[in-house]
């Protein structure tokens, strides 16, 4: 009897699943998608965050050791005004091409030492490394600065020695430092990213002078023959070329993680 009334009493009772107003495919597909939006937001792009950083870091911050870097860029340009000196003197104008080619990069390259330089031992370096934007993301944007200083004061000195010696084509001239510039620094940027020892991240700092220097002196009228022969169009193309790699580079910098050893 009691168990014919509860029987009763349950098939009267409403169905409440059966009244849910379950959504259709499309409806979870949009909550879905809002619920992924909200969670993981669009990264932005590489000049947004490097805007972003800008702005949020300011340019005291970025470059404290600007008074630093302005000194070694004086002192480099300097030496190469000095080194200018002496060739214009005593080579012709394939020798100027290919000493602009060689010596181009050395302004980007003594700036860059100052920060990468025994960057692992710095005192703040594992306190640097847990900040919202770390060593290597700042980096990014300070490799990009240099390469566009070193770019302005190669452009000058290129000038002054076409000036100065009447026999370097300016556009050439220009167009050969800029290549060079960015060949040598995408080189030196994925040293720094790939190399697993000390010695392997800076072999490109070494290789650059040395491989030249050497191929100057072991073949010096076809190193100079070539340098000075090669069509412009093939230097824009080298400079396009060496400035995408750079900017590549200089964006994976922003999700390095060096390999502890």
């Amino acid at each position: 009897m009691k168990s014919h009334r509860n029987n009763r009493i349950r098939s009267s009772a409403p169905s409440t699943f059966d009244d849910i107003d379950y959504p259709d495919e499309r409806e979870i597909r949009l909550h879905v998608a809002s619920i992924v939006e909200k969670a993981l937001p669009v990264r932005p792009s590489f000049p947004a965050y490097i805007g972003g950083m800008y702005r949020q870091l300011g340019f005291r911050h970025l470059f404290r050791d600007l008074t630093e870097i302005v000194f070694v860029l004086l002192l480099g340009l300097g030496i190469l005004v000095f080194m200018a000196l002496f060739m214009l003197e005593n080579a012709n104008a394939d020798s100027l091409y290919a000493f602009i080619f060689i010596v181009s990069p050395l302004l980007y390259l003594a700036v860059s030492l100052i920060f990468f330089a025994d960057l692992r031992r710095r005192d703040t370096y594992q306190v640097e490394m847990a900040c919202r934007y770390n060593v290597y993301q700042l980096a990014s944007l300070r490799m990009l600065t240099f390469s566009a200083v070193c770019l302005v004061l190669n452009a000058g000195f290129v000038c002054w020695i076409a000036l100065t010696s009447g026999q370097v084509d300016l556009l050439r001239g220009l167009l050969l430092s800029a290549s060079s510039l960015f060949a040598f620094a995408a080189a030196f940027l994925y040293g720094m990213l790939r190399g697993r020892t000390a010695a392997g991240r800076y072999a490109t700092v070494g290789l650059w002078p040395l491989l030249n220097a050497g191929l100057w002196i072991a073949e010096p009228h076809g190193y100079r023959v070539l340098l000075s022969g090669v069509p412009i169009y093939a230097y824009l193309g080298l400079l396009l070329l060496g400035a995408a790699i750079y900017v590549g580079q200089a964006r994976e910098l922003i999700h390095f993680r060096p390999k502890l050893s």
